[in-house]
């Protein structure tokens, strides 16, 4: 009887405990989902672009695959703080260098025309 009343006792202590341990985890601010949501869509948009090459939207699903929305858009946070004032959020040709960059894609380089003599 003695540890049915301990079960019990831990519990209630848990039942008290567990939605404080919920609300002492903050969540995304509004900032934050918006910014998700905007990544979100502009990878969407690629995807479904004509316009966007294979191997950019191959990537961009790949990255979508084994990362969740927030990781990637912590990503491209990360690499429009470190660049202020050269990354326009609003531009989506220039949100999506940025988050095909963050999910791995390296453009191919292109080979240096020779100097002319």
């Amino acid at each position: 009887m003695r540890a049915g009343r301990g079960m019990l006792l831990a519990g209630a202590l848990a039942m008290g405990l567990f939605p404080a341990a919920l609300h002492a985890q903050a969540g995304p601010s509004k900032a934050q989902l918006a910014n998700a949501a905007f990544v979100l869509r502009v990878m969407s948009s690629a995807l479904q672009s004509d316009e966007v090459e294979q191997p950019v939207k191959n990537k961009l699903f790949e990255c979508l695959y084994s990362n969740s929305v927030s990781q990637i858009s912590g990503a491209v946070d990360k690499v429009i703080a470190a660049n202020p004032g050269k990354v326009d959020r609003k531009d989506a040709s220039q949100m999506l260098a940025v988050i095909a960059g963050a999910c791995g894609y390296r453009p191919a380089a292109t080979p240096k025309s020779a100097p002319k003599k």
